[in-house]
């Protein structure tokens, strides 16, 4: 079970992560494809459903062109 803190990191790096998909003009889909995760995995990413693993933040950093730290970095 997640605590409230977990909930509220996940959504804060969902929220992040779709910033950064739109700020390098990708649609979940396109993102998706570069990355070769399956687009519903995105979206409960960006909802704050999803925990990724290190591995995910990899392909994603790669799709996006960041580093992970630049990912991860939600401040």
């Amino acid at each position: 079970m997640k605590s409230p803190r977990d909930l509220k990191l996940l959504k804060r790096f969902g929220a992040h992560l779709q910033k950064l998909r739109k700020e390098k003009e990708f649609s979940i889909r396109g993102l998706a494809d570069e990355a070769d995760i399956d687009f519903s995995y995105i979206i409960q990413l960006e909802k704050g459903d999803k925990n990724p693993s290190f591995l995910m933040l990899h392909k994603l950093a790669d799709a996006l062109r960041i580093s992970i730290h630049e990912l991860v970095d939600i401040k």
